[in-house]
């Protein structure tokens, strides 16, 4: 059975979705889903919107699903009051707890990643698969990883697309990170942070190739190797651009390609530390 492929959205990105969202389904076997996860903002309005992309698309409302997740984390108090007054919690605590009860295994993507072409394989990997970024961007200081928590922490994590087996996912896990008063530094990648370590408690990990599915801000423009790319920060505003049909034709025609990841080290540590004094390139 082919695994569900998530997406979290808000009302304000569904403009984007429309665009985003039917290129996904290029990609998908005919009877793979593609689910909506609505943050609680998307009105009536933009699930007509979506809805009318393809039959293929589901949209589960919040308030569909209140009560399902609540009950799964009623144990969970840390859980609860971080799904509260957090968005982004949905995406590390609704959709994996909704995701195995459908599937052993499960891929999320957020809705600002261009799938160009040849990307099918990216919505059947059986390895735990994580987006590699840039640099690494975690909520908690790298320093506390190594030598307070002893958490291996995978390279360079981003969630913005992953694919995930629902048995190794660990509400305990979820719950002991959220109440850590000193790994919320930056709030942008909190539940990027918690991803990663979960990732990182489970076992061997892959990443799809950087020069394949690109995840930086300083991309000039898809090259012809490119199969994806996740729109970060100022990138956001190439999204008709770079959604033209002609750079669904162009290049070549390989297939993606998957690498063994590993975990950030010691070494970064230094390295990241020295460029805080040096002007490392």
């Amino acid at each position: 059975m082919p695994q569900t492929v998530y997406t979290l959205l808000c009302e304000r990105d569904v403009p984007m979705a429309t665009v985003t969202l039917p290129k996904i389904l290029r990609f998908l076997q005919p009877n793979q889903p593609l689910v909506i996860i609505d943050d609680g903002s998307i009105t009536d309005k933009g699930t007509e919107m979506l809805l009318q992309l393809s039959p293929a698309i589901q949209v589960i409302k919040r308030k569909e699903r209140e009560e399902q997740v609540l009950d799964m984390i009623s144990q969970y108090p840390g859980c609860r009051k971080y799904r509260d007054e957090y968005g982004p919690a949905l995406k590390l605590i609704d959709i994996p707890l909704l995701a195995r009860t459908a599937s052993p295994r499960f891929t999320y993507t957020d809705s600002d990643i261009i799938y160009i072409k040849n990307c099918e394989a990216y919505f059947g990997q059986q390895q735990n698969t994580y987006l590699r970024t840039d640099a690494i961007k975690l909520s908690v200081k790298l320093s506390n990883v190594f030598f307070k928590y002893r958490w291996p922490i995978p390279y360079k994590f981003n969630s913005g697309y992953f694919s995930y087996d629902t048995q190794k996912y660990d509400l305990d896990v979820i719950e002991y990170f959220v109440t850590r008063p000193d790994v919320r530094n930056n709030k942008w990648v909190h539940e990027q942070t918690c991803w990663a370590l979960m990732f990182g408690k489970s076992g061997p990990s892959y990443s799809p190739d950087e020069t394949q599915f690109v995840c930086r801000e300083n991309l000039i423009s898809p090259q012809p190797e490119t199969r994806a790319i996740h729109l970060i920060g100022k990138l956001k505003g190439k999204l008709h651009d770079w959604s033209a049909e002609h750079y669904e034709v162009s290049g070549n025609s390989a297939q993606p390609r998957f690498n063994l990841s590993r975990n950030v080290n010691v070494i970064d540590w230094a390295q990241k530390s020295a460029r805080r004094f040096l002007p490392i390139k």
